[in-house]
């Protein structure tokens, strides 16, 4: 017991440095892992396509200080309207590229993108760590983060080199909820204050980022609905007023596509700002009929009665704007998504049970059950209630295909709405009926939303799950820690144990042991899942740099040298932006999917051509001057018969007819003529203002 003692008094200057050490430590080993597969990415390049659309948006922004109302290198003849996509990333790449070059003159805009992932990840990640040190403490908030370090489903989208906007937008939902959720935690009305615009100007940044990122603002959304229901009077509304006006006003003014939106940005305006205007608008309506009007007297006592009338009409009316908008979804909502193009995109396949083991080892599981404690715990009955639907989600999509099995794809989908339904109703009733808040309950709130709705997204789309993470590991987290203090607990009662020995029992450092050997069985053990063994694979294997030291990268380093830069390359849909940045070249297709119909056109005339004057015509009415077909698209029209002469290889000089990829210059014979069919959207309203009857 004497080092015991000597332990206690070594604790007390140990536990001011010890969480910036954790800290330190846990955010260090994310940014190495996640940078293990530099060494293995050739120069100038990244480790998908959509990169190099960022790194070429951000080139552009470096250059001219923003971008133009029209990219005349894509999209040709009509170029991409930047007016309907969201780029702050390019500007965020760009203007940290000139801060760092202040200091660092060395650092090229390559390096800033190639990194930029990793940096991002860390950023959040910290945010996170400190937020969840301050609600839970050290031990709690070091496990979520050993666990977001590590798990191969938040390292893929994360690691060096895949220079998209995934992890820029997860820190900026991570910014955007834990400081909304501190801002009602403190008792400062200045860093209330300070807190709420932060998270405002996260929605703001986020907002000019992504489409998808109404999902965090529905997180902060739901937090208020809570407040709301389980509240007899308004508190904080002005906050909340300021929070809205911090980011709706300027998002709807600096973009045009939340004012008319076209394509992807179809329901902008409808799923990010409008949700947030409708819960501003009923927590006044709320607040006057309570306090303002001649029937206050009579609307006070039914406050609550009051507040769930109004949500569950909200509800109705965003039902019924989904169901009447239905039609529009088929393009613009990847999940409903039907259409040709979208089921040729493999991240947007349907995840099944290896998967998820793959990605997160047995987290996804243990993740579900803390889900269903926490409800218990919280709520008790009720909460037993609402555990039973939890558990129906989680076997409907965490298991999806092997339920399918026995209930058939429809019975699936049923099963799974049913459950969805039913958990967002019971909620609603629990926060109605509650008359005392749980300790950090907005917390979990704000985290089984985050699940639920991530998780949903993922069911029927690889894409999404790199940001179901986060509630996965704090819900295995929590589960950790009850089993930590269940253990705890009983040592304290054991009865062959003194009274005196149980006193002086270090249970905080038994709690610590217990976690450790958990977290150690999760990352290392097959039969628990072992996540911890692929993480390092998962930076370096799971995305393999493009073109990589390949043929294709030999052909646009050969347009690079021997091209014009006016040069207008047709090519599959996937190599679009990569000509643009290492070919140098203009483009008439890539996988921004800005025009879908474009890309069937060009599929079908081009691609798979069987009529040789259509596939003049279609590449004439684009611009085009070369084509580029690798082996795997080798239509016999382009080889033989009359379009030899107006088909002129040029790549690679050598072995022509055996090469794997090819590159014809395109002389057009003069009865070829362009034709305006080729133009057509694919969207009526577009067609029309362009003239293309």
């Amino acid at each position: 017991m004497k080092y015991l003692e000597k332990l206690r008094r070594l604790w007390k200057p140990a536990r001011v440095i010890l969480p910036w050490a954790v800290l330190g430590a846990i955010l260090f080993v994310a940014f190495w892992i996640r940078i293990q597969g530099v060494p293995n990415i050739p120069e100038g390049q990244f480790t998908g396509n959509d990169p190099y659309l960022h790194y070429w948006q951000a080139q552009i922004v470096s250059e001219q200080g923003r971008l133009p109302a029209r990219d005349m290198h894509r999209w040709l003849p009509l170029g991409r309207d930047y007016g309907q996509s969201l780029n702050a990333y390019a500007y965020g790449v760009a203007y940290t590229h000139k801060a760092i070059t202040v200091l660092f003159g060395n650092v090229s805009l390559y390096q800033v993108a190639l990194f930029s992932p990793a940096v991002c990840f860390v950023f959040g990640l910290a945010v996170l760590c400190l937020f969840l040190y301050r609600a839970f403490g050290l031990l709690f908030s070091s496990v979520v983060g050993v666990f977001l370090a590590t798990l191969p489903g938040t390292i893929e989208r994360s690691a060096a080199g895949f220079s998209d906007r995934d992890s820029w937008c997860l820190m900026l939902g991570i910014f955007a909820v834990t400081t909304y959720l501190a801002s009602g935690q403190t008792q400062s009305s200045r860093w209330r204050l300070f807190l709420t615009l932060a998270s405002g100007l996260s929605v703001l940044l986020g907002g000019l980022s992504w489409e998808g990122f109404g999902v965090f603002v529905t997180v902060i959304l739901v937090m208020e609905v809570w407040r709301f229901l389980t509240s007899e009077k308004e508190e904080g509304l002005g906050l909340y007023a300021l929070w809205v006006c911090s980011f709706a006003p300027t998002l709807y003014l600096a973009s045009p596509a939340y004012r008319s939106g076209e394509g992807f940005a179809t329901h902008l305006f409808a799923f990010v700002l409008m949700p947030p205007l409708v819960v501003l608008g009923i927590r006044v309506l709320r607040h006057v009929l309570i306090t303002k009007s001649s029937l206050a007297d009579t609307f006070r006592p039914h406050a609550r009665n009051l507040s769930l009338g109004l949500t569950l009409a909200s509800l109705a009316l965003a039902l019924g704007y989904v169901l009447m908008q239905f039609d529009t979804f088929v393009i613009t909502t990847v999940p409903l998504s039907q259409n040709q193009l979208m089921q040729t995109v493999g991240e947007l396949n349907v995840p099944d049970y290896r998967y998820w083991v793959f990605r997160y080892g047995s987290l996804f599981f243990l993740g579900s059950l803390g889900f269903m404690s926490v409800s218990i715990r919280l709520w008790k009955n009720s909460g037993t209630i609402l555990a039973v639907f939890i558990f129906l989600f989680m076997l409907t999509t965490f298991f999806q295909t092997r339920l399918e099995t026995l209930l058939g794809a429809s019975g699936g989908s049923i099963l799974f709405f049913a459950s969805l339904g039913c958990i967002s109703l019971l909620l609603l009733f629990i926060a109605w009926r509650q008359r005392e808040a749980p300790k950090q309950e907005l917390i979990y709130i704000a985290m089984a939303v985050w699940f639920l709705l991530w998780v949903s997204l993922s069911r029927d789309a690889k894409r999404y799950d790199f940001f179901i993470g986060l509630p996965i590991a704090f819900f295995t987290t929590e589960l950790i820690h009850r089993v930590g203090l269940s253990v705890t607990e009983n040592l304290k009662n054991v009865r062959l144990l003194s009274a005196s020995f149980r006193e002086r029992l270090p249970l905080r450092v038994i709690n610590v042991g217990i976690a450790v050997v958990i977290i150690a069985s999760l990352m290392y053990w097959r039969p628990a899942g072992e996540h911890a063994e692929r993480s390092v694979f998962a930076a370096t294997e799971m995305r393999q740099a493009k073109p990589g030291d390949s043929l294709v990268a030999k052909a646009f380093a050969w347009m690079k040298a021997e091209l014009p830069g006016t040069a207008v390359v047709a090519a599959d849909w996937g190599f679009g932006s990569q000509l643009n940045v290492l070919g140098g070249v203009k483009t008439v297709i890539d996988q921004d999917h800005y025009i879908q119909h474009w890309i069937h056109l060009y599929n079908e005339h081009v691609r798979a051509a069987t009529d040789p004057r259509a596939a003049l015509e279609f590449l004439k009415t684009h611009g085009a001057t070369h084509l580029m077909l690798t082996q795997s698209q080798p239509p016999e029209v382009f080889m033989q018969g009359e379009l030899s002469e107006a088909f002129i290889p040029v790549y690679p000089t050598d072995d022509f007819t055996e090469a794997g990829i090819k590159v014809w210059e395109i002389h057009y014979p003069p009865d070829i003529e362009m034709d305006p069919k080729y133009l057509k959207t694919g969207f009526p309203e577009i067609d029309e203002t362009l003239g293309l009857h």
